[in-house]
């Protein structure tokens, strides 16, 4: 093992001992065998531990082992053994014969459950046997793999300990579906789900003040916030047609506990603060942050059976929170009050106490003229809904509703209630403040915030970047500042009436004009290049319309220059549609086979889904649906072409900005309104800090191309800018003389590769395309000869434009330029017939020696015998003087070596534990003739003892090593070796024995 490698594992262990972990070597677990993933003698005495106020016999603990043991590793099974986690076991007591759930650990007092961390761990499937790095159990039950690498070796990076953790899912899933969390270190540190039936999850990476990440992950691992992690922050959610598993970002964690936290405090007498505001940038997860908080605070005791509302302002904004809901496998609402006499019911219930749940509702159906009776009534009586405290509202993007008498009449009713306000975008004007109903002003602005440019640096958003077209169709000035200037959307709901003609008039001249057939098509025309060269194929794109009647204009525009099912509307209809063009365009979309005799919601929705997860449609053209709360992060332009302003154009934009299969630089809004040319009478209301980052000219991503470019032209300081054999192999060699430069080239390039695909190459000057078109030859140079990434496939679909620019600037295949040679027994010959360059031909055969024996040493001894030249030959290759003629001379005897102990083997008929041994015992003390019939004589007297879990089972465990040590102990006198050299071969033995199964 590279002594690099255990440094990081050793400084894990250490702080989480820190943390009153306690640390058992893996031969000491109590474990049954190999196959066996759970410490049953452990968690047995756990469960009697915490359920101590019940009487538990044999047959009790014989259910619940069998309960978790039986359980299969598919989505099902994984989801029950979750819930066990939360809620407990359910098992039929022997003498009372009732059911009680038999909890698995201690939520009240954290201390009374059993903390093990232990390393190099081995655990064993029906065909194979892995070695975890480091696993922590809680009461015997393996809850966390972390993997280590070495990060200051070629090739290896946290990502490759995450892929090492998503292998072992498939070749052990016995183990993991018990564990719930991966998290992956070398330079950094990154956790996850553990989702077996998933190839890729969502990685994050956990945050603390003033810590590094491997620092902050390792307070995420503490026991408290583990424990509180597994029972309110990790779920199988159902999405976009399949299962998976969310779990809480740290921002996330750390609002919710926030909510939960005030409450508490508040229903113990400790603060008076029964309220708060959110603000979390849209895409962030603030969606799930409602539903954590609601589920946590729903199941403590404390609240003793609550009554939650989610309270919105718009039916489709409600229609996809519950359905958020209701796709995790948590506490179910109730289906949505669909009228405000099903409000009241739940009001009224149990004589004014109010109905207890989880309940979803729109603003507008606390409508004062329907509700002022029941208020009346209320305030007589005692012990009503009013008076109790367990109730809180979640206010979701409540905006304009929270502000008038809609909000005073749910206030009255609910006055004891706690209100918790969640906004990506505040408002803070004259007659609507969100910071005057949910904070504490001046002292407390924000219960919790999470800004744009934190989203950005956490990768869980992108930038949004804004380029006016068509400047010619842009409103006319007088208009848009009318637009701008307008109070309308901020007026007190008892205002609006008295000054809505005047301004009506205003926003029908506006909107009569986005109406015109001609100027729509001219828009369209535009809309069908750009979707066609720059978007196409990669993502997709959502054209917001100025009017429905606009929507259904630019749907039989773009029919007319694309495929007619490319495009979809998306909007409501009225029960008797007036609007010929409207009316017609219903027809048609009812008699489509398709949506035949189906409801609008359900061909809407269909339309949506259709959107997020099949290949057509692939534009969106709505005007009020869906700019607000929609989520498809293949969704990656904006068209727009309807006035917004201050939050509601924040919304909008805010569609484009999810991350997207790490190809997605940024969310793109094409503005042919003219509004984003005047961005700060756009946004008036907010301050500079408060939407920092939000959205960036094409100029500035233009900018930060060059300025990319000019970083990556830094690193290859003293390259020539031509492409040839020696320049390009010069080039590797710089990127490759040291650790930094190598992941500094890595990561700029990807960078830098994404904003070309999204500005392309008209976009860019002249002299910076000739730059990036060398610099592209060069990482994918490096990529074929050091890396060795086969992504050929993934690059040709998402990045097809720089595929084309490389393919210009060299002409021909790779392989022409700096051949690639394939490793096999004819490698030497290969490499000495098609290159004459003795530094190229030491650069070949490090990188391959750097590949075979570094990065995958621990599927051969062959190659772990010989990690120790290869890593002097990457020191060799590192210096600032190399001797080429040395590196190529060093690395064919390595080759050499590596050909004549692959031929020995076979010759010798050993399996890799007899040649690990042999190989181990020869690098001590020199080739012996008698050590082929010693290790045949070894293994197997070890095979007839090294049964599965024979590590675990004291007796068995005693014996094999005191044959391996009887064995090396003969050498002493023989060879006169140290009592240190005896219990080093010995290590090594009883390792091999582990690695290769004896």
């Amino acid at each position: 093992m590279l002594k690099e490698k255990v440094l990081i594992e050793d400084y894990i262990v250490n702080k989480l001992k820190e943390k009153n972990w306690q640390f058992v070597k893996a031969d000491d677990l109590e474990r049954e065998s190999y196959d066996e993933p759970l410490l049953i003698p452990n968690l047995v005495r756990a469960i009697k531990r915490i359920n101590y106020n019940i009487q538990i016999g044999d047959e009790e603990i014989r259910q619940v082992l069998n309960e978790l043991k039986l359980k299969g590793t598919a989505v099902e099974g994984i989801k029950t053994l979750l819930n066990y986690y939360k809620f407990g076991v359910p098992v039929k007591l022997a003498k009372e014969r009732i059911v009680v759930q038999l909890q698995l650990f201690d939520y009240e007092n954290i201390k009374n459950n059993e903390y093990i961390v232990s390393r190099q761990v081995y655990y064993k499937s029906s065909a194979n046997i892995i070695r975890v790095d480091v696993v922590l159990y809680v009461n015997g039950i393996p809850l966390v793999n972390i993997e280590c690498k070495d990060p200051s070796k070629l090739s290896q990076s946290w990502a490759d300990a995450y892929n090492q953790i998503k292998a072992y899912e498939r070749e052990v899933p016995e183990l993991y579906k018990y564990v719930q969390i991966g998290v992956a270190v070398a330079e950094v540190a990154r956790y996850f789900p553990i989702v077996p039936w998933q190839r890729e999850v969502i990685i994050d990476e956990w945050k603390e003040e003033l810590k590094d990440s491997v620092d902050a992950t390792v307070e995420m691992l503490s026991q408290n916030t583990l424990l509180d992690m597994v029972k309110n922050f990790i779920f199988v959610k159902e999405q976009f047609g399949e299962s998976t598993k969310v779990i809480a970002r740290y921002m996330q964690y750390r609002a919710v506990n926030k909510i939960y936290e005030r409450v508490i405090r508040n229903l113990e007498g400790k603060e008076d603060k029964n309220k708060g505001l959110i603000w979390h940038w849209q895409g962030s997860g603030k969606t799930l942050e409602m539903i954590f908080a609601a589920n946590k605070l729903f199941y403590d005791k404390k609240l003793e059976n609550p009554t939650i509302f989610f309270i919105v302002d718009r039916d489709d904004l409600q229609d996809q929170l519950y359905k958020d809901f209701c796709s995790l496998d948590i506490a179910k609402p109730e289906k949505p009050l669909a009228s405000i006499k099903e409000l009241k019911e739940v009001i009224t219930h149990n004589d004014y106490q109010g109905k207890r749940g989880i309940f979803f509702t729109l603003i507008h159906k606390f409508r004062p003229e329907e509700l002022k009776i029941l208020q009346d009534e209320i305030s007589k009586r005692k012990m009503t809904i009013s008076e109790r405290k367990n109730v809180v509202a979640f206010i979701d993007e409540g905006h304009r509703s929270q502000y008038g008498i809609l909000s005073a009449q749910m206030r009255s009713i609910l006055k004891s209630a706690f209100f918790f306000g969640f906004t990506g975008t505040p408002i803070s004007k004259r007659a609507q403040d969100t910071y005057r109903e949910f904070s504490y002003l001046p002292e407390e602005k924000y219960l919790d915030r999470y800004f744009i440019v934190d989203s950005i640096l956490d990768g869980f958003t992108v930038k949004i970047a804004y380029q006016p077209r068509l400047d010619e169709v842009h409103l006319e000035k007088d208009k848009l500042e009318a637009f701008l200037e307008s109070e309308f959307e901020d007026l007190d709901d008892g205002l609006r009436e008295e000054v809505q003609k005047e301004i009506k008039e205003k926003l029908d001249s506006i909107r009569i004009i986005l109406e015109d057939p001609y100027r729509i098509d001219k828009k369209a025309q535009d809309i069908a290049t750009h979707f066609t060269n720059k978007v196409k194929g990669k993502f997709k794109a959502m054209v917001v319309a100025a009017s429905r009647k606009a929507c259904v204009l630019y749907k039989r525009a773009l029919d007319k220059l694309l495929p007619k099912e490319y495009s979809e509307v998306v909007m409501t209809f009225l029960a008797e549609e007036k609007d010929d063009v409207i009316k017609e365009y219903l027809t048609e979309l009812r008699n489509r086979p398709k949506f035949r005799g189906k409801d609008l919601d359900k061909i809407r929705e269909e339309i949506r889904e259709d959107f997020r997860n099949e290949e057509f449609p692939q534009i969106l053209i709505v005007t009020d649906m869906l700019i607000t709360g929609f989520n498809a992060p293949i969704l990656q332009t904006m068209y727009l072409d309807k006035p917004l302003k201050e939050h509601r154009l924040l919304q909008a934009i805010a569609r484009t900005n999810r991350p997207y299969k790490d190809i997605k630089e940024a969310g793109l809004i094409i503005d042919y309104i003219g509004v984003l040319k005047e961005l700060k009478k756009a946004f008036v209301m907010y301050s500079e800090e408060d939407i920092k980052g939000a959205l960036y000219d094409l100029d500035e991503l233009k900018q930060e191309f060059e300025s990319l470019v000019v970083k990556m032209l830094a690193l290859l300081k003293g390259v020539r800018k031509e492409v040839t054999r020696e320049t390009l192999l010069n080039a590797i060699e710089v990127i490759t003389s040291d650790e930094h430069i190598e992941k500094e080239f890595v990561r700029r390039y990807r960078k830098l590769r994404r904003l070309f695909e999204l500005l392309g190459s008209t976009e860019i000057k002249i002299g910076r395309y000739k730059d990036y078109e060398w610099i592209s030859v060069i990482y994918n140079t490096y990529v074929k000869t050091v890396a060795k990434i086969d992504d050929k496939i993934y690059v040709q679909k998402y990045f097809d434009r720089t595929m084309d620019v490389v393919h210009d600037a060299i002409k021909v295949e790779y392989g022409e330029v700096l051949p690639i040679i394939v490793f096999d027994e004819n490698y030497l010959k290969s490499l000495e017939a098609e290159v004459k360059n003795t530094q190229e031909k030491a650069a070949n055969i490090l990188f391959t020696l750097n590949r075979l024996v570094l990065v995958d040493r621990h599927r051969n001894p062959i190659y772990e015998s010989l990690v120790g030249k290869v890593e002097r030959l990457v020191q060799l290759w590192r210096e600032k003087t190399k001797d080429y003629e040395e590196i190529y001379k060093q690395g064919v005897l390595a080759i050499n070596e590596i050909n004549r102990l692959n031929q020995r083997q076979r010759i010798l008929g050993f399996s890799d534990f007899e040649y690990a041994m042999l190989l181990t015992l020869e690098a001590k003390l020199g080739t012996r003739p008698e050590f082929i019939d010693d290790v045949k004589k070894l293994a197997k007297i070890v095979g007839s003892r090294a049964y599965t879990g024979w590590t675990y089972q004291i007796t068995a465990r005693k014996e094999i090593e005191r044959e391996v040590r009887r064995f090396v102990r003969k050498y002493r006198k023989q060879y006169g070796i140290t009592l240190s050299d005896i219990d080093e071969i010995n290590e090594k033995l009883i390792e091999y024995i582990k690695t290769y199964g004896g």
